[in-house]
């Protein structure tokens, strides 16, 4: 009488092989914790806390089996994937979540990870912001550690902190943006609420963590009347009298399109110039006089601009037309196509072709509507003028998948925190 095999577990060498393929590290988004330990103990000289899971179960009582795989495929390494043991719990007991064809993309994706960095020998997210931390500040009343990817995308509803989290993350790159950060969040007094930020950059394969926190010194016998409040500079957890803030540049994209005060200029194109202008440490009229038509002709959204007078300038729009118009003729979002073209030229032509951060704030990128934020998406992420990261600020889901799609193969890890999610990309 013949038997029926019940389960079509790995050999000791398929699971050998899934684990060298993986570096032996969990393959889970997010997670790249090492699995492989030296051990003292144990005969082999080594601990192993990682596991091959199924992708389609070894049996058919198991998730996600397939009754239409052979035996050989069953127990084949390109039906495993190796993840750490807590891994391979939540994989086996979420199968609606840990989908065949989600397993199948985070192996793939994982696996191409290891390569590329045994190929280049360095790791993707060698230089840039790695982590950032924050804790009663706005809306975020508990502590929270949120990691980067090369390219995130924000998304949550409104009034649930995603300028507050754009604004923390910007104040670190000092001048306006600290000064706007301070002043709307009156940081520098929240000593009493126990506030903070902190973000760990990295640069070369050496990370530098800055903390910054609010606090208060006694002047005096009466503490309420005689009190200093200053903000406490941490660097590497050793106490320090600043940061080193050129680490990172930021260009902020936010409300610069927008007269929101009686001091701004009339002429909202000429006051985002000027934030530009201050970003970049420059005078305004060099970045007037650099508007010229043959600067252009390369130009990542296809604009092109020609200087007719004082802080004046007309505008190709790439939408077939031949003819020029006067800047402040044109609507709304096609000023915005401008200032950020204007950008990222400035951004090309800087000495500084490193450490650049982008943030689209939904007052500015969510004016656009879905093919258009797709496009700045997609060109945004190849630009070729020095090292980027971005934020992508949304207020939906949907138009969130819009943009996974774009790069879905280098979709790494979607995080949650407070009532916001970050997706994260190499």
């Amino acid at each position: 009488m013949s038997t029926v095999k019940l389960r079509e577990d790995f050999l000791p060498s398929t699971i050998e092989l899934l684990a060298k393929r993986s570096g032996y590290v969990c393959s889970y988004p997010g997670c790249k914790r090492m699995t492989v330990a030296g051990s003292d103990d144990r005969k082999s000289g080594v601990t192993m806390t990682g596991v091959a899971a199924h992708i389609t179960a070894a049996s058919r009582k198991g998730p996600r089996y397939d009754s239409d795989m052979s035996s050989e495929e069953r127990s084949s390494e390109t039906n495993g994937i190796w993840v750490c043991q807590i891994h391979g719990k939540l994989i086996d007991d979420n199968p609606s979540k840990c989908t065949v064809v989600e397993l199948r993309r985070w192996k793939a994706q994982h696996e191409k990870w290891i390569f590329d960095r045994v190929e280049s020998g360095t790791e993707l997210l060698n230089r840039g912001v790695c982590r950032l931390g924050f804790g009663n500040v706005g809306v975020f009343s508990n502590d929270f550690r949120v990691s980067f990817g090369r390219n995130n995308v924000l998304v949550g509803d409104n009034e649930t902190g995603k300028t507050s989290f754009c604004e923390i993350l910007s104040a670190f790159s000092g001048g306006d943006h600290w000064k706007q950060f301070n002043h709307r969040f009156d940081f520098s007094k929240g000593a009493a609420s126990r506030t903070y930020i902190e973000m760990t950059h990295s640069s070369d394969n050496i990370s530098k963590t800055v903390r910054l926190s609010p606090q208060v010194t006694a002047t005096g016998r009466k503490l309420a009347s005689h009190s200093r409040q200053w903000v406490h500079i941490e660097v590497d957890g050793c106490p320090s009298f600043d940061w080193p803030r050129t680490m990172l540049s930021v260009l902020y994209f936010e409300n610069q399109l927008y007269r929101r005060h009686y001091s701004d200029p009339k002429d909202n194109f000429v006051k985002a110039i000027r934030y530009l202008a201050g970003v970049l440490g420059t005078a305004e009229d060099l970045i007037w006089d650099s508007l010229r038509e043959e600067l252009f002709v390369n130009s990542t959204f296809g604009y092109k601009f020609r200087r007719t007078g004082h802080r004046k300038v007309d505008v190709l729009v790439p939408d077939g037309r031949t003819f020029y118009l006067s800047h402040v003729v044109l609507g709304f979002t096609e000023q915005q196509m401008a200032f950020l073209e204007i950008a990222l030229k400035c951004i090309k032509s800087s000495s500084n072709r490193k450490g650049w951060f982008l943030i689209f704030d939904t007052a500015f990128f969510q004016r656009f509507d879905q093919v258009r934020k797709s496009n700045v998406f997609k060109k945004i992420i190849e630009f070729e003028g020095g090292e980027l990261q971005t934020l992508f600020c949304l207020n939906s889901t949907e138009d969130a998948e819009v943009l996974k799609s774009v790069q879905s193969d280098k979709w790494i890890n979607a995080e949650h925190f407070g009532g916001l999610t970050l997706h994260s990309f190499l």
